[in-house]
């Protein structure tokens, strides 16, 4: 079927309503379900007066608006809003006096802790976490399986997790 501008102007009058709320159960703001509809028959004409021929004009309309809406929530996901923006600039950036001495408390467990495991847990464990390690470089190096090296970084985490959990930190 070919498109005119007056077969659209039809079709949004017979459509604007179910495509209003297609694009508004996907972006739920109705200023922006708003425009997303005009935008849907925008595209819609642009691509009728390009190929000058569109089979089911519901049904490409549709898919227009719906596209248009994923992407539109898409990009909100991506940006931050200014409440976002405002709850990280309240955001104290020097730690308080009783938030260093707690981080100071919990290194040191967590050193302790590491210092009471055993050699080849603590070096895997070392290799994991601090040399970002892969297991099986892991367990190359410590001359065990891949699965053995994994055992033992998780023997090191759960040790040092018991301790700080221990310690209430």
């Amino acid at each position: 079927m070919t498109s005119t501008p007056l077969d659209v102007a039809k079709l949004y009058v017979s459509e604007r309503g179910r495509i209003w709320r297609l694009v508004q159960r996907i972006v739920r703001n109705q200023a922006v379900a708003d425009d997303l509809v005009q935008d849907s028959f925008v595209n819609l004409l642009g691509a009728a007066s390009k190929s000058g021929n569109v089979q089911d004009e519901r049904s490409y309309l549709s898919r227009i608006a719906r596209n248009l809406a994923i992407d539109q929530k898409r990009r909100e996901r991506e940006t931050l809003t200014l409440e976002d923006a405002g709850i990280f600039a309240m955001a104290d950036p020097i730690p308080s006096a009783e938030q260093v001495l707690a981080d100071r408390q919990a290194l040191k467990l967590t050193f302790d802790a590491m210092a009471s495991l055993p050699e080849r847990t603590r070096r895997a464990l070392e290799m994991h976490r601090l040399g970002e390690c892969t297991l099986a470089e892991i367990g190359r190096t410590l001359g065990v399986s891949t699965a053995q090296a994994g055992r033992l970084v998780l023997s090191g985490y759960s040790v040092v997790r018991d301790r700080l959990r221990e310690a209430g930190a």
